[in-house]
């Protein structure tokens, strides 16, 4: 099945947008200048990467379990009992509560995120599964470089990069945020003890970190001490194997870049959905969101991150998105399960206005009763300094997007633009020579059915501004509705890149109404 392009970035002249696992370079006119994959390879039975499957795989015998004389009876030796009568711990059904089983996270790299320095010399990629940060050098002309590629403690959720272009501050699912130099160095003098456990350093010095002495006594190499034998359950053999798998991958050097620098600035006791980086004068900050309802606003020093300078405090349900306008630093947008968009006085932790979106999303789609914004995105056309301030914003599974513009510290709703698919993302493209108007690039899933029957369309859109017609306000640009085309794309699809199922198509694209709690999170 045809994986539609899911994330854009447009730095400059060129658009980047990813699909799956490839990320595609096009010109502003979209003709496909090149593309890189990420090496996909199948996952083993144990849950590793590239790793050959173990003996053990087949599991150890399964216990003997006493049940009733009314019911079946137990298990054999040898026997795995079913699924239906061994449930994960995690899938049980408590008595009373409204119980909803989420999907497992895809095992596919998938590129979840795209993010340009200022200058557009540097390209930052996410890949989901493997926890990966991929940093590219970028010529200017559409080709990347590929300069590191690091794995990180916990799965990212979302990234930022400094006005200096030299940090990227990383946001995961555990609550964290870690700041990395962009440019990985390989000089072990420049690394730090990513432990920070001060038994482990006083047991066994780090010869990498600075402030450590050489000494004789060189670290004993970890080995698990359970075994096939001593464990009885599916979740602990998994658990020993991807422990094999890691000592593996670290023995064999696919696992170079484990040990860099990385420095956590700050946490939450909720997971992460977003970090920016703001200023105020002189003053930096960074601004996080979590699915706690919290905005949080924290000093921009790698040594003073940790001190909270105050919070924007509002949302009912989890925040999904933020955005600052462009040409308006004092100002943040918001969203998430909410069924208004809010935008702050960031600094003052002030809430400037409330707009719901819910009302206009039901004029397109009457029966619905909730919306997750997927995406918030704002721009000023650089050609008209002076101009509007929009503000977009895409709901999740909603084939429509809705364009509002910023006014004294207040959205005003401007159009409502149905589109031929779910969008993804969105990004302000450059207009071209023989296009003046302002034009955006927008990303969809044809298949607005979720069945996987409609996704034989187009993915990539463009719309441009177009106030002088007899309607008005933005348009499919003529030509928009056609996908670009290259040889490096029809390569990418020759070897197969996009065979997927539509199941696992459906987890790795609509990941925002799951962030919303259930009863079970609750208890």
């Amino acid at each position: 099945m045809a994986v539609p392009y899911h994330v854009l970035k447009v730095c400059g002249e060129v658009v980047f947008a990813a699909r799956g696992s490839t990320i595609y370079s096009f010109n502003s006119s979209l003709e496909c200048i090149s593309a890189w994959k990420c090496d996909v390879k199948p996952k083993a039975v144990t849950g590793g990467w590239g790793a050959e499957p173990s003996p053990a795989a087949e599991g150890p015998p399964a216990k003997r379990r006493r049940v009733a004389a009314d019911q079946a009876p137990a298990v054999e030796e040898g026997q795995a009992a079913p699924e239906s009568e061994t449930p994960e711990k995690g899938n049980r059904r408590k008595k009373g509560s409204n119980f909803v089983q989420k999907s497992k996270p895809s095992d596919r790299p998938f590129v979840q995120g795209l993010y340009n320095t200022s200058d557009g010399c540097h390209l930052v990629a996410i890949t989901g599964s493997d926890k990966t940060i991929w940093v590219f050098e970028h010529d200017g002309a559409g080709h990347l470089t590929q300069l590191s590629q690091r794995m990180m403690p916990k799965r990212p959720c979302s990234l930022a990069i400094t006005s200096d272009n030299k940090t990227i501050l990383s946001a995961d699912k555990f609550g964290d945020v870690f700041a990395l130099p962009l440019i990985f160095s390989e000089d072990p003098s420049d690394l730090k003890d990513v432990t920070n456990s001060p038994s482990s350093a006083a047991a066994t010095p780090n010869t990498n970190s600075r402030s450590s002495t050489p000494t004789t006594t060189s670290k004993k190499p970890f080995q698990p001490q359970a075994n096939e034998f001593t464990i009885h359950t599916k979740r602990n053999l998994k658990a020993l194997e991807n422990q094999k798998l890691s000592l593996t991958l670290k023995n064999t050097g696919k696992l170079a870049d484990a040990n860099f620098e990385h420095t956590l600035l700050l946490g939450h006791v909720s997971m992460l959905t977003a970090v920016l980086v703001a200023a105020r004068g002189p003053r930096q900050y960074i601004i996080t969101a979590d699915r706690d309802e919290h905005i949080r606003v924290s000093r921009g020093s790698m040594s003073q991150a940790h001190i909270i300078e105050g919070f924007c405090l509002g949302h009912d349900d989890f925040v999904s998105t933020m955005s600052i306008p462009a040409g308006r630093p004092e100002i943040l947008v918001s969203g998430g399960g909410d069924d208004d968009l809010f935008v702050w006085d960031w600094a003052a932790g002030k809430l400037l206005s409330r707009t719901n979106i819910l009302e206009r999303v039901q004029k397109l789609v009457p029966e619905t009763s909730r919306i997750a914004v997927r995406h918030l995105f704002t721009c000023r056309p650089q050609e008209a300094a002076d101009g509007p301030t929009w503000v977009f914003a895409i709901c999740e599974r909603v084939p429509a997007l809705f364009c509002y513009e910023l006014k004294e510290g207040s959205l005003h709703h401007v159009q409502t633009i149905p589109t031929p698919g779910n969008p993804l993302d969105i990004d302000y493209l450059k207009p071209v020579a023989s296009v003046s108007a302002p034009r955006i690039l927008l990303a969809v899933d044809p298949d607005i059915s979720g069945d996987g029957t409609g996704r034989g369309g187009p993915s990539l859109l463009v719309l441009s501004w177009e106030p002088a017609s007899a309607s008005g306000g933005w348009h499919l640009a003529s030509g928009g509705s056609q996908g670009p085309s290259g040889d490096e794309e029809k390569k990418g699809e020759q070897e197969g890149e996009d065979e997927i199922s539509n199941q696992e198509l459906q987890r790795i694209l609509y990941t925002t109404e799951t962030l919303r709690k259930t009863i079970m999170d609750d208890e």
